[in-house]
């Protein structure tokens, strides 16, 4: 039931997200469960995927792309991607990600830095208080990577070399090793993200803390559109967080009491200071919860 519940959600996310594409777009795709659902929802436009030029974070997604008659380039044939679309293995308040679950981190990142506009789908599941529940990948380079993970372990609870079932190390599209690294409470990922890029061999890390432009989510069934700038004024004592929208149009101005708080999912904020909230449409400014 659960699988069902989730894949239902990550198949609104896909819809959803094929509304921010344009006809000869240049699209950055993404690796993982969420992006081949996105490109099966995607293959049912032809007259819009015919047009777009597809740069993959990953030769699996390019060879799923491809079969669904997509049309994919190398990333040497644009400077620059008009749109990124990807998913995420965790999301937190601060709009932090930590992804990397399906290897592909690295290309991710590339991908996602040359993106105009980058968008990300998380289902429920992936909405966390902080980062952490998910083990970070940290890829580093074949070359004497057991160095590496030995000078990077004292940062981290544990690390462990990804391998698959049948006990083979996993390589990277890049021929790189991951290892995933299960964060300590209360570690500050920018500043552990700083110490792992001193480490020589490692290439990059799972975390990604200021990529998201809009992330898509969903709550009770329906999905909302949750944009990084800060949109947060203070308004008669509260704080409203007003760039949180409907897909469909609906606009959820959400009042919170004095508290500092950047703009993210109000889901997040009712599991963090249980404020009971209702949703209302067609919500106008004297409205209190």
């Amino acid at each position: 039931m659960y699988q069902r519940d989730q894949d239902k959600q990550k198949s609104l996310l896909a819809k959803a997200a094929i509304k921010y594409l344009e006809k000869g777009m240049v699209l950055g795709l993404g690796t993982g469960s969420t992006i081949d659902i996105f490109i099966l929802e995607l293959s049912k436009f032809e007259s819009l995927f015919s047009s777009l030029k597809i740069v993959s974070t990953s030769k699996i997604s390019a060879k799923k792309a491809r079969d669904n008659r997509m049309n994919v380039v190398a990333p040497d044939k644009y400077l620059d991607l008009d749109i990124c679309i990807d998913g995420a293995d965790e999301v937190d308040r601060n709009l932090s990600m930590i992804k990397g679950g399906g290897g592909a981190l690295l290309w991710e990142k590339i991908v996602a830095y040359r993106a105009r506009k980058r968008i990300y789908l998380a289902d429920e599941s992936k909405q966390v208080t902080r980062l952490g529940a998910f083990p970070l990948p940290v890829e580093i380079i074949d070359y004497g990577h057991e160095w590496s993970a030995a000078a990077i372990e004292p940062l981290f609870k544990s690390v462990r070399l990804r391998k698959e079932a049948t006990g083979n190390i996993i390589k990277t599209d890049s021929n790189n090793v991951i290892y995933d690294c299960l964060i300590k409470d209360e570690e500050n990922t920018a500043a552990l993200d700083s110490k792992l890029s001193e480490v020589p061999g490692v290439v990059t890390s799972g975390l990604f803390g200021q990529f998201i432009d809009i992330l898509l989510t969903c709550r009770n069934g329906e999905v909302m559109e949750i944009s990084s700038k800060e949109n947060v004024i203070l308004k008669r004592g509260f704080r409203i967080l007003d760039s949180i929208n409907y897909v469909n149009g609906t606009i959820l101005p959400i009042y919170i009491t004095n508290i500092p708080v950047p703009s993210a999912s109000f889901n997040w904020y009712l599991n963090s200071f249980s404020i009971a909230v209702r949703t209302i449409k067609n919500l106008d400014a004297r409205t209190r919860f």
